[in-house]
C-alpha cells in the first residue's frame, strides 16, 4: 500500500499543476501562478513530507496517512477535473478551495488516527 500510495500522490500533484496551469494560461501575472502553484502543492509536499517520518509512528497513523494521500489525491482530481470540464466557478476560487479542502482531510485523518493511538498507548 505504501508505493501505491506514493505513486498516487506524485500522479495526484502533477495532475493538479497540469489542470492548475491550464487554468491559468490566460493569467498574465507570474507571480500570481506560483502563488497558486505553491498552495496547489502544499497539501503533496506536506504528505511527502510526513511519509519520510512515517517509519516511526504507530501502524494505525501510518494506515491513516496512506489513506490520506489517496485521499487527497482524489479530493484534487476530483475538484480541479469538475473545473477543467464544466467551468462553473471561478479558477482562482477553485484552486484556493481545493487546497484547503485537501488540509482539511489531512489534519481530520491523521488526527483523528493520532489521538485513537495515543489513548491505546495508556
Amino acid at each position: 500500500m505504501r508505493t501505491a500510495a506514493r505513486i498516487a500522490l506524485i500522479a495526484g500533484a502533477a495532475a493538479s499543476m497540469a489542470l492548475m496551469i491550464r487554468a491559468g494560461a490566460r493569467q498574465r501575472s507570474a507571480i500570481l501562478i506560483l502563488l497558486f502553484a505553491g498552495w496547489v502543492l502544499s497539501p503533496f509536499l506536506a504528505l511527502a513530507l510526513a511519509n519520510l517520518r512515517a517509519s516511526r509512528w504507530p501502524p494505525r497513523v501510518r494506515t491513516a496517512l496512506h489513506g490520506a494521500m489517496f485521499g487527497v489525491t482524489a479530493v484534487s482530481l476530483t475538484v480541479y477535473g469538475f473545473h477543467a470540464v464544466r467551468g462553473a466557478m471561478k479558477a482562482g476560487f477553485v484552486y484556493l478551495v481545493g487546497p484547503a479542502m485537501c488540509w482539511l482531510l489531512i489534519v481530520v485523518v491523521l488526527g483523528a488516527n493520532a489521538i485513537v493511538s495515543a489513548r491505546r498507548l495508556e
